[in-house]
């Protein structure tokens, strides 16, 4: 004989059991959050293009030119990205090393002793193969003799990276330590990469009339 169904029943039963409705309902956002993760559109490798900073950057700023560039000049692509890698000792380079491995990231702009280690160990892209972005430079009287480094396993020297300093523009987006901006070997749409770092290069060359420096850059 089946127990009937009162109000007091009920009332005890929620008074005792009430965190099993709660789980079921976490468990069933949680799921939800998981289809949708697992489902949701993610852009391909590329057509996509990242830029990591590790430094400090004006996310907001730097996300409005790379948009820009990506609507006028690059609309083969889908996304263009910032990415800020913070400077951090312990946990920085075990991140930026990661990443290299990972082959995450396309464009990089790193502090002086990150760009020489990287230069030495052959990570990084050489860059005086670049007709269009070496005469950039050639036609604005600039040199870029400290970007050129020798690598450890070859002995070649190469021009890994354009010293930041010589981008002045660059200052109002991002700002590494003493820094290079540089391609790296394990980037996996080079050849957009090296296209997007034309123009960022040819863009940067010149100071706006309207940039600040980063505060960072003043200390």
């Amino acid at each position: 004989m089946k127990t009937p169904l009162t109000s007091v029943r009920l009332k005890q039963h929620f008074t005792y059991s009430w965190w099993i409705y709660l789980l079921i309902i976490a468990i069933g956002i949680g799921l939800v959050d998981i289809l949708y993760t697992v489902s949701a559109y993610r852009s391909p490798r590329e057509k996509t293009i990242g830029f990591y900073v590790y430094g400090y950057m004006d996310d907001q700023k730097l996300t409005e030119y790379m948009d820009h560039v990506r609507e006028t000049e690059m609309s083969d692509m889908e996304e263009l990205l910032p990415r800020l890698i913070l400077v951090d000792n312990a946990y920085g380079p075990m991140q930026l090393s990661t990443y290299f491995a990972a082959g995450e990231g396309d464009l990089y702009l790193l502090p002086r002793e990150e760009f020489i280690s990287y230069a030495f160990e052959g990570v990084l892209l050489p860059l005086e193969n670049d007709p269009e972005l070496i005469s950039l430079f050639d036609s604005a009287g600039v040199n870029l003799q400290n970007g050129w480094r020798r690598t450890t396993e070859t002995g070649e020297t190469h021009l890994y990276g354009i010293p930041q300093d010589k981008l002045p523009g660059l200052m109002k987006y991002a700002y590494a330590q003493d820094g290079y901006l540089c391609l790296v070997a394990t980037g996996r749409n080079q050849e957009n990469a090296a296209k997007f770092m034309r123009i960022l290069c040819r863009d940067m060359i010149i100071v706006p009339a309207d940039a600040e420096p980063s505060p960072a850059a003043e200390k």
